[in-house]
């Protein structure tokens, strides 16, 4: 009986702990009852590890950003170092779905992650009793943004992906499959909608809104989504450039503050854009934030080369970084559409950089010449003292809203010069024309993307949505002809394969309902 006594307290002390509740974690559904809680998980959605910032951040030193991956397929730009065959197999146009898995897995992954997490605030936040709904909606409107904003960037990687705008709470719709496009892009649209419309977003650059989502930063993107719908694949017309320039003419014609950098105190526009004294500007619209003393950007250690001395010659400066690599360079066919002259983007130390210049201990000047490099991302003080730079990273910018409504206003047969000359005016000593013909304004207008959107990630989607590739003659001037059939520049012609991503095998195998493959892989 005193051995059976003791058994029996023995299980009810297990059962008890078993029972305990934790104490470093909550339930979902316990968590969403405050506004600074829904605050806290929004927050995470600004993060480096899943969505749009993973997307632009620095996974490995020698591939750089998943940006600069398609940057590299485009042409437009060169790995010199790609040691990582993912990125040589998208240089040479040869990536398969086994050989990507681990690649387009991770980004697949990364993008999933984070719309679960919207999926979630945004189920939570509209169910509870305890959170008044007013005060939440900006907060609800950017979860709905970061949501439109992860699809959009998988529709256009790998078209047809699932649709999932609930949170996972059981195992229903467990295996869920490809939803058409047309649901997809009116699921972006209707988040970035709303956001827009009945979000009560702050109407100011995202700067000036505590680097937060603002009513720019969601109308920026939902003008070129529209611009998007126009092309390929949806190839919906003048529906949708309409609906562009009304998004595009409503972010321009705010009162918000948005504006264009300027020359002022003898700093250009493009100056402005590498200073990190100007991250929170006015042009800003959407950028990835960065903290040199808690999260660094390592975007500086690819605007020297690999070849660059880490102990500067007859000086005191040294490399603080222990590596610096040439994962994005320009390539013949970009640097060939400035005219080095004319256009103050491809003057030395703008856009771009061809020396280092400084002072010897001796006092004379000196310079390592080197060829041409990105200049925008060039940090003095974290490449020669600290090794960390609080430079953010520029996604959209009221530039891109400006050359959004020139696009679509040529394409429905309206004037475009509204739009398309303070881009000129800034960016040349003389401006340019503006043709008189439609296609010749296309032509310029899509040059302009290329040239004033470098280093942002626009390359390969633009030539998907047009269709296009651009061809550049000894004179600068830029005309386009058909992306499926053209050179990528290294001995490579694009197929229709290469307009889309494998699925990722591994997501393939979890899930059967994905199949078909996306053609060609």
């Amino acid at each position: 009986m005193i051995l059976l006594s003791a058994a029996l307290v023995g299980l009810c002390s297990c059962h008890k702990f078993l029972e305990e509740s934790p104490k470093s974690s909550q339930p979902v559904d316990a968590y969403f009852q405050t506004i600074d809680q829904v605050q806290s998980a929004v927050n995470y959605l600004y993060n480096i590890a899943t969505g749009p910032g993973s997307f632009y951040n620095v996974g490995d030193l020698y591939d750089g950003t998943n940006a600069f991956a398609l940057d590299n397929l485009s042409g437009m730009a060169n790995n010199l170092v790609a040691q990582n065959p993912s990125v040589r197999y998208f240089a040479s146009l040869t990536q398969t779905a086994d050989n990507e898995d681990n690649y387009v897995g991770g980004i697949w992954s990364s993008f999933y992650s984070n719309i679960a997490s919207a999926n979630t605030i945004i189920s939570k936040v509209a169910a509870s009793t305890t959170i008044d709904q007013t005060s939440a909606a900006p907060l609800v409107a950017t979860a709905r943004f970061f949501r439109a904003m992860d699809y959009y960037y998988l529709v256009r990687l790998f078209g047809a992906v699932p649709l999932i705008l609930k949170p996972y709470e059981n195992l229903d719709n467990l295996y869920a499959p490809r939803a058409s496009l047309d649901s997809i892009y009116n699921a972006i649209t209707a988040d970035l909608q709303w956001a827009y419309s009945n979000g009560n977003l702050a109407d100011k650059p995202m700067g000036a809104n505590g680097n937060q989502v603002s009513k720019g930063s969601v109308g920026a993107v939902l003008a070129e989504v529209y611009l998007t719908m126009a092309g390929y694949p949806l190839g919906q017309g003048q529906p949708a450039y309409a609906q562009a320039l009304q998004q595009a003419q409503a972010v321009l014609n705010s009162a918000g503050g948005y504006a264009l950098f300027d020359n002022s105190a003898g700093t250009t526009p493009f100056d402005k854009l590498r200073l990190t004294s100007y991250d929170q500007g006015s042009e800003y619209l959407y950028f990835i934030e960065y903290n040199s003393a808690i999260q660094q950007s390592s975007l500086p250690e690819y605007s020297l080369p690999n070849t660059f001395p880490l102990t500067v010659p007859n000086s005191n400066l040294h490399v603080a970084y222990t590596l610096i690599t040439q994962v994005w360079t320009p390539s013949a066919t970009l640097l060939n559409m400035y005219d080095s002259v004319n256009d103050i983007r491809r003057h030395e130390k703008q856009f771009y950089s061809t020396s280092f210049d400084y002072t010897t201990t001796s006092g004379t000047p000196a310079s390592i010449k080197f060829s041409y490099m990105p200049y925008r991302w060039f940090d003095s003080t974290a490449l020669f003292s600290t090794a960390a730079s609080g430079k953010y990273a520029a996604v959209y910018r009221l530039a891109d809203v400006y050359l959004v409504a020139a696009e679509a206003a040529n394409e429905l047969g309206q004037d475009p010069t509204p739009y398309l000359t303070p881009i000129l005016n800034r960016a040349y000593v003389t401006p340019p024309a503006i043709p008189a013909g439609q296609d010749e304004r296309r032509a310029l207008i899509l040059a302009e993307r290329y040239r004033e959107l470098a280093m942002e990630g626009h390359f390969w989607f633009d030539m998907v949505r047009t269709q296009l590739y651009p061809d550049v003659d000894a004179s600068h001037n830029v005309t386009f002809s058909a992306l499926v059939g053209h050179s990528n520049g290294r001995g490579q012609q694009f197929t229709n394969t290469d307009l889309l991503l494998p699925l990722p095998p591994t997501e393939l195998q979890r899930n059967p309902n994905l199949r078909p493959q996306n053609p060609g892989y």
